[in-house]
């Protein structure tokens, strides 16, 4: 299976998200409920509110399978302990990196259940 996806600069994250799940829908319909949940890391840039919503009117079950999680924003004192101002990276790894974990899990739902990210 292969996650992934690429927008144009106007599509905004949730929409681009929704879409790469939506086009692996069956994978998730497959899934069983009796391992752990799919864990997707994002960032502050989505709204898991609106998507959670958007993703049980196509596949009502799917927050058996999935679960959201926003990563932690580093405060304005953690970032000048650290000598660094304005945006900072979250310690969690995003992009190709996550996407090929989110890979593997769904290749290999077996394994130790790691959280993937997405941004």
């Amino acid at each position: 299976m292969n996650l992934t996806h690429c927008t144009k600069a106007n599509v905004s994250d949730d929409v681009g998200l929704l879409e790469m799940l939506t086009q692996n829908i069956d994978y998730f319909k497959s899934k069983p409920v009796n391992i752990p949940k799919i864990t997707i890391l994002l960032d502050h840039g989505y709204y898991p509110e609106g998507l959670t919503k958007d993703l049980e009117e196509i596949y009502p079950q799917i927050m058996a399978k999935i679960k959201f999680e926003l990563s932690a924003k580093p405060s304005k004192q953690e970032k000048e302990a650290q000598g660094k101002s304005g945006f900072v990276p979250v310690v969690a790894r995003w992009g190709k990196r996550a996407i090929k974990r989110l890979d593997g899990e769904m290749q290999n739902p077996r394994r130790e259940h790691n959280p993937i990210g997405f941004s």
